[in-house]
């Protein structure tokens, strides 16, 4: 008789079916949360500290920058009603401000916060707001 892997879950299917499928079921699941996990730390890692845009939550500017979203939310002038799935352009819109004022305002606070962990600033400091638009990245 044949002595592997495959033989084995042949021998174990025959005996006890749903402890087989509960273990390939288990390893399933064990896989596809691996597969995500490092999806996600795979994207944090390559967006982390982008600059702020528009479209952007409070979340997302929190996570690609490594800080509380409390500290994001307190930044802005939001007050603390939970979490905000607003875009910020339409945060800015409500508060008649810039989206380039609320960036600002988040990148100097995060600022704050890094030199106070003694950590470097975030690589795009805050710039004032100017009547002709910049540059387009390459």
């Amino acid at each position: 008789m044949a002595a592997g892997p495959v033989a084995t879950l042949k021998r174990l299917w025959r005996s006890n079916r749903w402890l087989t499928l509960g273990f390939i079921l288990t390893i399933t699941l064990a896989l596809v949360f691996l597969i995500r996990a490092s999806v996600f730390f795979v994207y944090w890692q390559a967006h982390a500290d982008e600059p702020i845009e528009g479209w952007m939550t409070v979340r997302y500017v929190a996570k690609s920058y490594r800080v509380a979203p409390g500290l994001v939310h307190d930044a802005i002038g939001l007050p603390p009603t939970g979490p905000d799935r607003r875009p910020l352009i339409k945060i800015a819109e409500q508060q008649g401000r810039s989206v380039e004022a609320l960036a600002g305002e988040i990148l100097a606070a995060v600022d704050r916060v890094r030199r106070n962990r003694g950590q470097a600033p975030p690589p795009h400091e805050p710039q004032p707001p100017s009547e002709t638009p910049a540059p387009a990245r390459p």
